[in-house]
């Protein structure tokens, strides 16, 4: 596996796929060879899970990676046998959608005031929203996703983008912890 060049995955979001279960988390090492996903939550049993397929959701590009895996705890580890594919093209497609949306900074484990705004667009890998003043506070913010049916969706993101409006502000922001239940609202919403 050629991993020179793929540190900048570090910190991205991951869906991590094998026989049925999957788990969102997020890309926490590139080194000798081998990549390292630390899950949001424990999915499987046993160490050792067989071909995992995985999908790391960059700025620019969504990263498939597909082969024999082995578990730590919470971190799915995959090395020299694995194979990575760059696409372009999103795998989650993503939908305009107007749904209001709170950005909350979280500083020393705990939420701080939030930020009201509008999506501007939706998918399962992470969400674009527009706000009339800037989310203040260092580190990821949390996210509160108001859905059509009255719910709600809360998740940490990994910021992707920041762009000044003149009027207002732009995030782009990757989802961190959906669980497989929040994952498939959105994919029912969006599809």
């Amino acid at each position: 596996m050629e991993t020179d060049g793929l540190a900048q995955l570090i910190g991205l979001t991951v869906l991590v796929e094998t026989g049925g279960a999957e788990a969102t988390g997020a890309v926490t090492a590139v080194d000798g060879g081998c990549l390292t996903f630390t899950c949001d939550e424990e999915s499987w049993s046993g160490t050792d899970v067989g071909v995992v397929q995985a999908s790391i959701f960059a700025p620019d590009a969504m990263y498939h990676v597909s082969g024999e895996a082995m578990i730590k705890g919470l971190d799915v580890i995959m090395c020299p046998e694995t194979t990575i594919q760059r696409i372009q093209r999103r795998k989650w497609p993503r939908r305009r959608l107007d749904l209001p949306v709170t950005v909350c900074p979280v500083e020393d484990g705990r939420r701080v005031e939030g930020v009201p705004g509008r999506t501007v667009d939706v998918g399962v890998g992470g969400v674009c929203i527009e706000t009339l003043r800037p989310v203040e506070g260092e580190g990821d913010p949390m996210v509160i996703l108001s859905l059509p049916d009255g719910t709600s969706i809360v998740s940490l993101t990994s910021t992707v983008g920041v762009e000044d409006l003149g009027d207002g502000w732009r995030y782009r922001l990757a989802f961190r912890n959906l669980d497989a239940h929040d994952s498939g609202r959105i994919a029912e919403l969006v599809g």
